[in-house]
């Protein structure tokens, strides 16, 4: 199939379902990844984390997604009131001042900041919140969060959120998030 048919299936295939991945696509139309990149910034169409967030606020309308913007770190997946997942490239500028360890309220910002994005409540706000850092971060490592609403309740959910570097839990939070009215 040449250029023009492949990516008018890319454009039909991304309008039948914003969150099929590149990879997918690839798979399907038997080409390289980086070629349905090309084919995808041709025709204007921006990554899946793009169109998955221009979905939610569709959706779940624009202070959801004001929230989800103000996430700390790159969100990588959310599903507003059961998880989400974001990640942070360290770098020097995140460290003590003459060190290479990480300060440790970047990893409570990003614990914090992602809790509130994923709740489905009004106005979130943190009411209490419990803290452990398990070790240290060094520049370059990669900090991945995870947040998910483990309680329930009238303007009020709980979230864990943890956050793992290397393959090591770094930081552990459980957050208790209240509606902005509560």
């Amino acid at each position: 199939m040449d250029r023009r048919q492949r990516r008018a299936q890319v454009h039909d295939a991304l309008l039948a379902d914003p969150f099929v991945t590149d990879r997918e696509l690839a798979r399907k139309l038997a080409v390289s990844v980086q070629t349905i990149r090309l084919d995808r910034l041709a025709l204007g169409i921006p990554e899946m984390r793009v169109r998955a967030l221009d979905v939610a606020e569709r959706a779940y309308g624009s202070a959801r997604l004001l929230t989800a913007r103000q996430v700390f770190g790159e969100l990588v997946d959310l599903e507003p009131g059961d998880q989400a997942i974001s990640r942070i490239a360290t770098s020097r500028e995140l460290a003590f001042s003459g060190t290479d360890e990480v300060q440790g309220h970047y990893l409570y910002a990003q614990a914090e900041s992602l809790a509130l994005a994923v709740v489905d409540l009004d106005q979130p706000k943190i009411a209490l919140a419990r803290v452990k850092f398990r070790r240290g971060v060094q520049v370059g490592e990669t900090l991945i969060a995870k947040a998910q609403v483990i309680r329930r309740s009238p303007g009020r959910q709980v979230v864990l959120a943890l956050v793992r570097a290397g393959g090591d839990e770094v930081f552990r939070g459980k957050f208790e998030v209240l509606a902005g009215g509560a």
